[in-house]
């Protein structure tokens, strides 16, 4: 199964930069780096969009619907004309309807109609899907390359981080599409697939291995992977009861396309968190360092660096809350490297209570800076965070614990403490 990287700590860290350098005198310098913490932050928080684009009936809301695991958008003919349609997760069904410049208005449910009516310039529909915590799809109005429409649809791609072109198989990848396609951005193809759709008629079927060998060799510079998908079967074969039917879902093609999207969502979000990382490691958390000082306590970076400072770092003077909590967990690290069989969730259940300790400790005011105000509800953040990887197996939990513990040492050793400020503040 592919899964998404998690960018937690990456995220808290570019809010820490953003946090400590919010009110330092401004040059183009800094200005340049808080917009690139900000943009990786939002994008890093956000789930990935995948556009599904094509020519009029190519049935790509249909494909759209598959993945969503819900008939939200209209299919087949229709007169209800919609604009940009986006499904994404919301804890409970609702639509959004936008414009570019004015503000939105939202109704509960599901409401495509209504929010047609309105005349928006896109629609937001959430519904509570799981795999939409992840990715979110983009439905394009259908377009045309001999027409204005495909003006629109380039504009609005570019809200998108990947594509799916659908190309009905009955005649597959037209000359027309190529002409469209071929003004997308190439960043934006070498992520994106073609979609041969209508795989399931029998007169695609029969002349389906030949066009799938042409289209592959067509393919380099314009699409990642192209994956035929016979949509209804798909649909026909997830709605079996009791349960799925999921040789039917592999043989027409669904599953198949579900993991070449994920794939193409996941490889888009590695390439974001690189670039976060590169960032934070190259410039970002090397200018906190240097707003500390010298006599600051180091920012460790990852897991290893961790185990040295549970083991040996000393506290800076004037902190006694990082103190405190520097040798508590170093007495839970003490405990796994002495016990080869600890148990995992019992590991994760020291690490909560400690937190939860400090999150209480911190409810009480008056041990870090006034100005890190935000530090409390990253351990009440933490706290949740802990007791959801006890429900998960495997050593990535252990490592997530850890990475955990190491960016809330990292925000009490900036915060300081009170007595430290009012000490540096009065000379004493």
């Amino acid at each position: 199964m592919i899964e998404f990287p998690g960018t937690e700590q990456e995220v808290r860290q570019l809010e820490r930069f953003l946090t400590a350098t919010e009110k330092l005198s401004s040059d183009d310098k800094l200005e340049d780096m808080r917009a690139r913490a900000l943009a990786h932050a939002e994008r890093l928080s956000n789930a990935v969009n995948i556009g599904f684009a094509g020519e009029f009936g190519a049935g790509k809301s249909s494909l759209a619907n598959m993945l969503a695991g819900a008939d939200i958008l209209p299919t087949g003919p229709q007169h209800l004309k919609l604009p940009l349609v986006i499904v994404a997760f919301a804890e409970t069904p609702e639509t959004t309807v936008g414009w570019w410049d004015k503000e939105p208005k939202t109704y509960s449910g599901i409401a495509l109609e209504k929010a047609a009516a309105d005349e928006p310039d896109f629609i937001s529909v959430g519904i509570n899907t799981p795999a939409l915590k992840e990715i979110s799809l983009f439905d394009l109005p259908g377009s045309g390359a001999l027409d204005d429409t495909y003006k629109k649809t380039l504009d609005l791609l570019k809200f998108v981080d990947c594509a799916i072109w659908c190309s009905n198989g009955t005649n597959a990848w037209r000359e027309t599409e190529r002409y469209l396609w071929s003004k997308v951005p190439p960043e934006l193809r070498a992520n994106s697939l073609l979609a041969v759709t209508h795989a399931d008629l029998p007169h695609v079927q029969g002349s389906l291995d030949r066009v799938l060998s042409r289209l592959n060799k067509e393919k380099d510079g314009m699409f990642c992977e192209v994956v035929p998908i016979g949509t209804p079967l798909a649909v026909k074969a997830m709605a079996q009861e009791p349960e799925p039917d999921f040789t039917l879902w592999e043989t027409c093609g669904g599953q198949n396309l579900a993991e070449q999207v994920l794939n193409v969502a996941s490889s888009r979000r590695r390439s974001d968190l690189d670039a976060a990382r590169k960032d934070l490691q190259q410039e970002f958390l090397p200018f906190l360092e240097a707003l500390q000082g010298p006599d600051s306590e180091p920012t460790p970076p990852d897991a290893a660096a961790m185990q040295s400072t549970l083991g040996s770092a000393l506290p800076p003077l004037n902190n006694p809350i990082l103190e405190d909590w520097l040798a508590a967990i170093a007495s839970i690290y003490e405990d796994l490297r002495e016990s080869s069989d600890i148990e995992p969730v019992s590991f994760l259940q020291s690490c909560q209570e400690i937190v939860v300790d400090f999150a209480e400790r911190l409810e009480q005011g008056g041990e870090i800076d006034p100005d890190a105000d935000w530090i409390p509800a990253e351990f009440e953040k933490a706290t949740d965070l802990l007791l959801l990887l006890q429900f998960e197996s495997g050593d990535a939990p252990l490592k997530d614990a850890i990475s955990i513990l190491v960016q809330l040492g990292d925000n009490l050793a900036w915060a300081g403490s009170t007595v430290a400020a009012a000490q540096s503040k009065t000379g004493t």
